[in-house]
């Protein structure tokens, strides 16, 4: 082979075999750098994962401390409402109680219209009260509602009841009128209906000046166990402008700042019924326009109700030849409620003791044989939770050798735990404050019977 042939393709080789070097080395060197860069960013990914890790611990930190506070502020504000509820629920009930004692014994026209209008203030008053109280459950999620049997006919005679004085004082015409396909027994929630009825009522009255105010219940549908209801409140009065009609729902707020002062009232009486509607599955309805008056209708499903066996107490209360000389003991503190109590029990033909305090109560059951025990919840010395805890355990000490004393508690507290705490400290039953003639009488009469 020609040797200057052989010199050019070796000089050939060597320059390509530099420059594969060179590529090489520019490779390696964009790779190392491009690995450097990876190396820094993942370092930088990893410092902001762990940035955003500490943030968001602090931020769970944070939001359980929030929690806390949230639900410390909340139970705080249930044990305020809880107070509250049994200071003024304490002196209404000596207002309430008066007036219905004074009403019965009193044969004067004129004061009985005073005294009529005590009540219905009083009776107004705890609509507010249990509104307000209302508020505060639906708002903790603690709201329940009974199912029992009850008469229609007589709810909607309370109602007439509890309006005849508003009704003469404005010179309104007042219908109330059910049906006659709607049954009178029905099963529900009694005191929630009457509330509702009570707010939608009044709220009528309220803004009606002259005309009428007619309440309807007709039937919509009805089952083998149940039955689909509707009430209509109908007014005369100012009427409200469909614009404002979603703002009259609203917690707190009425139609327009004129409202307020006109009329006044709390604003929370709507947003109640509606809540307490929808939470039993129904609605609520609005027709109105201003100057037109006011159409409020809500539909509810109830259960099919049962008449009593036994005739029924709610109706009238006449002393029980069974319950005549039969011993209870009153544990109550307030003079005012002791006093009321005193003069139901005794008109019901019963012997009646008082304790003061919880501990007076737990001697006096040691010392004395009764047939049933009221326990306040609250009182000095010791409580009635207490109180009946000590009662229950003297009882199983003596190994049943002596009956079941029934006690039931009275609670000015319209709280469901509280008169849970009440059931599970060994009381058999529970009566709020302002004390019900008829529900007292009741519960007495189903207790003191049943031994």
């Amino acid at each position: 082979m020609d040797p200057e042939i052989l010199k050019r393709a070796l000089d050939r080789e060597r320059k390509a075999r530099k420059e594969a070097e060179r590529i090489i080395e520019q490779k390696s060197l964009e790779i190392y750098q491009a690995n450097q860069e990876l190396r820094e960013l993942n370092q930088s990914l990893e410092q902001r994962i762990q940035e955003r890790t500490r943030e968001i611990e602090a931020s769970r930190k944070d939001l359980m401390l929030a929690k806390e506070e949230a639900e410390a502020a909340t139970k705080a504000k249930s044990l305020f409402l809880s107070s509250m509820s049994h200071e003024i629920r304490t002196p209404l009930n000596g207002i309430i109680g008066i007036t219905e004692l004074m009403m019965k014994m009193n044969a004067d026209q004129r004061l009985e219209e005073m005294l009529a209008n005590m009540k219905y203030s009083a009776d107004n008053l705890l609509v507010i009260i249990n509104d307000i109280l209302d508020f505060s459950k639906i708002e903790a999620g603690k709201i329940t509602f009974e199912s029992i049997d009850f008469s229609l006919d007589e709810l909607l005679e309370g109602l007439r009841e509890t309006f005849r004085f508003r009704k003469e004082e404005k010179n309104l015409g007042f219908i109330v009128e059910k049906s006659p396909e709607v049954p009178q027994w029905i099963v529900g929630d009694r005191v929630k209906l009457n509330q509702m009825l009570i707010n939608l009522v009044g709220n009528a009255f309220k803004f009606t000046a002259q005309g009428e105010i007619r309440v309807e219940v007709s039937l919509l549908e009805q089952g083998t166990d149940d039955i689909y209801l509707q009430f209509s409140v109908k007014d005369t009065g100012v009427g409200i402008a469909p614009s404002h009609h979603a703002r009259i729902f609203q917690s707190f707020t009425q139609s327009d700042k004129d409202t307020v002062r006109k009329y006044g009232g709390t604003g929370l009486g709507l947003s109640i019924t509606r809540q307490l509607i929808e939470l039993q599955g129904g609605h609520v309805f609005l027709e109105s326009d201003l100057n037109q008056g006011a159409h409020f209708y809500f539909q509810l499903s109830f259960g099919r109700g049962r008449a009593p066996v036994a005739p029924d107490a709610n109706k009238s209360i006449v002393a029980s030849s069974q319950l005549r000389g039969r011993r209870v003991l009153l544990a109550e503190d307030n003079k005012i409620n002791q006093f009321v109590a005193t003069k139901f029990l005794k008109n019901w033909g019963l012997d009646v003791d008082i304790a003061n305090t919880g501990q007076e109560a737990v001697d006096m059951v040691a010392d004395g044989a009764y047939d049933l025990v009221l326990m306040d919840l609250q009182m000095p010395v010791m409580g009635g939770v207490e109180a009946t805890g000590i009662i229950r355990q003297r009882e199983q000490e003596r190994q049943s050798s002596q009956e079941h004393l029934p006690i039931i508690a009275l609670t000015a507290s319209a709280f469901e735990d509280i008169q849970q705490e009440a059931i599970q400290a060994g009381m058999d039953d529970f009566t709020t404050k302002p004390i019900q003639q008829k529900a007292l009488y009741a519960r007495i009469e189903k207790w003191i019977l049943k031994k």
